[in-house]
C-alpha cells in the first residue's frame, strides 16, 4: 500500500525557487507546493502552510532516502473533501547552519544559535517573496507553520515573538530541553498562545516522549486549555522519524484546514500497572474520529469502579491508592471504552538496560556505535554492549548505526523495520545486526 501511495501521480504541481537571502548572505531553496485548482481558479486565493527541513518534505531527492510525502497526505485529504485546498513552503535546512537556524537559545556547547536570524529571514524574506508571487491568503488565520523536532521549536518560538503572522503552529515531536545543558527552550512562563496549537510524540521516541509529556504539563500548569488552547496525540510505538512525522501530518492539517468530524472510537493506550502513592500514571486515551483525525483526549470522563483502589486526577493522571486491580471507564462524546488497572505495593523509578549486539565480519572498525541515542562501546572485534540506566517505562523505536548516515540492514542490504525497546523492569537483551547500509 505504501509503495502504491508513492507511485500515484500527484494532481498539484511542485516549484522550486532559488532566493539569495541578504539577511542570512546565502541562498536558500524553497519548495512550493500548488494545490489542483491552482493554475485553474485564476482569482482564487490558499492559505499558506510554512515548513522547514523542505528538502525531505515531498518525493525524496536520492532513492532509497525516505520523506514526508507531504502533497500525497494532502491530495489524499482532498480527495475526501476533508480539507481546503492549501499552498505548501517548504524551506530548505542548509548544511553549514541547520546546527544553529533553529535555536533561539544555546542547545550545544559552543554552537551559536542564528534562530532569530532565521525568524528576520522568514519574516523578512520568504512569506513577502511568497504572498507577492502567488495568490495566498496572508493573514494570521491563514498562515500556519509546522515543523518536527527542531522545527517544531523553533515553529513555536517564531509563532510567540509573532502572534499577529502566524495564527496555527504544528509541533511533532518537539525538542524541549538543550542538548548540554537540559535548560528548557522555550520563554517561560509559556502564557496562553494567541494561536492554535498542535503537539504529538511517539510513546517509543526515548528522551523525546519524556520531554514532550513535560511539555504539555507545563502547558497545562500555566493554564491551557486542551482541545481549546492546544491539541495533543501520544502515537502507540511511533519513532522519531520522518516517516512517522509524515504519516502524523493529517492530523494538523485536518486540524488547521478542514474538519476533525465526529468521533467513532476511543481506547486507552500506556501501561496498566502502577504502585501505592507513587508516582501518577497518565493514561493515554486515544480518540478516533470519521476522518482519520486522531488525538489524546485529556478531558473525557473517568469513573473507576473500586475507587478504593484508584483514584483519578485532572488530564487522566492515576493515583495507586490500595493494592488490587479495578476497572476504569472512559468516555467522551458518545465514544466510550474500558479496562482494567493494577495496583501493586511498590514499582521502581528506574530500571538497568544491559545491551549487546553481534555485528556482521564487514562491520567497519568504529569504538561504539547507537541504538538511537544510546551507546555501545566495544567489547570484541566483532561485539558491542551498553549498559544503562533508564526510567521504568522507557520505550525507543530506532535502528543501530555505526555513523550517519551508516545504518542498519538486512544482509540483502534492504532496510528493516525499526527495533522497539521497551523496558518496564532489569532487562539483557542481545541483537544480531546483518549488515549496513552504504554512505
Amino acid at each position: 500500500m505504501d509503495r502504491d501511495r508513492h507511485q500515484r501521480p500527484i494532481r498539484g504541481t511542485i516549484e522550486k525557487i532559488e532566493l539569495y537571502s541578504t539577511i542570512l548572505s546565502a541562498v536558500r531553496k524553497l519548495y512550493i507546493y500548488l494545490p489542483p485548482s491552482y493554475q485553474y481558479h485564476t482569482v482564487q486565493r490558499y492559505p499558506v502552510l510554512y515548513m522547514h527541513f523542505g528538502q525531505h518534505l515531498f518525493d525524496p531527492q536520492k532513492p532509497g532516502r525516505k520523506s514526508w510525502q507531504v502533497h500525497r497526505t494532502i491530495e489524499e485529504l482532498l480527495e475526501g473533501e476533508l480539507i481546503t485546498e492549501i499552498i505548501v513552503v517548504g524551506i530548505d535546512a542548509a548544511r553549514a547552519t541547520v546546527a544553529s537556524d533553529y535555536w533561539h537559545t544555546v542547545f550545544y556547547k559552543d554552537q551559536p544559535f542564528t534562530g532569530p536570524l532565521y525568524e528576520s529571514f522568514i519574516l523578512n524574506e520568504v512569506k513577502p517573496l511568497i504572498d507577492s508571487t502567488f495568490r495566498t491568503l496572508s493573514d494570521r488565520e491563514n498562515t500556519a507553520m509546522i515543523g518536527a523536532s527542531s522545527g517544531a521549536t523553533v515553529s513555536y518560538n517564531i509563532a510567540d515573538r509573532n502572534p499577529d503572522v502566524f495564527g496555527k503552529i504544528g509541533m511533532l515531536s518537539p525538542v524541549v530541553r538543550s542538548l548540554d545543558y537540559n535548560t528548557w527552550v522555550y520563554p517561560l512562563p509559556m502564557s496562553r498562545p494567541a494561536f492554535i496549537l498542535w503537539i504529538d510524540v511517539g510513546d517509543a521516541e526515548g528522551n523525546y516522549t519524556i520531554h514532550a509529556q513535560e511539555l504539555v504539563d507545563v502547558l497545562l500548569t500555566q493554564g491551557y486549555v486542551p482541545n481549546i488552547d492546544f491539541f495533543y496525540y501520544l502515537e502507540p510505538d511511533a519513532a522519531h522519524h520522518e516517516t512517522y512525522w509524515g504519516l502524523r501530518l493529517r492530523n494538523p492539517l485536518l486540524l488547521f484546514f478542514g474538519k476533525k468530524g465526529t468521533p467513532v472510537s476511543v481506547t486507552l493506550h500506556g501501561d496498566d500497572l502502577l504502585d501505592v502513592s507513587g508516582n501518577p500514571l497518565t493514561i493515554n486515551p486515544i480518540v478516533q474520529y470519521d476522518t482519520g483525525f486522531q488525538t489524546t483526549n485529556l478531558t473525557g470522563n473517568c469513573h473507576v469502579n473500586n475507587p478504593q483502589i484508584l483514584y483519578v486526577q485532572q488530564y487522566c493522571r492515576l493515583i495507586g491508592l490500595s493494592e488490587g486491580s479495578t476497572e476504569l471507564s472512559f468516555s467522551y462524546l458518545g465514544v466510550e471504552t474500558s479496562r482494567s488497572y493494577q495496583v501493586v505495593s511498590s514499582l521502581p523509578n528506574v530500571v538497568k538496560v544491559h545491551l549487546r549486539a553481534h555485528v556482521p565480519q564487514e562491520m567497519p572498525n568504529v569504538d561504539h556505535i547507537y541504538f538511537g541515542s544510546l551507546l555501545l562501546k566495544q567489547k570484541e572485534p566483532k561485539l558491542y554492549e551498553g549498559e544503562y540506566t533508564l526510567p521504568r517505562g522507557f520505550a525507543l523505536a530506532d535502528s543501530f548505526s555505526c555513523g550517519i548516515p551508516n545504518y542498519e540492514r538486512r544482509w540483502d542490504g534492504t532496510p528493516i523495520p525499526f527495533r522497539l525497546l521497551r523496558v518496564r523492569e532489569d532487562v539483557e537483551i542481545e541483537y544480531t545486526i546483518e549488515g549496513w547500509s552504504k554512505p
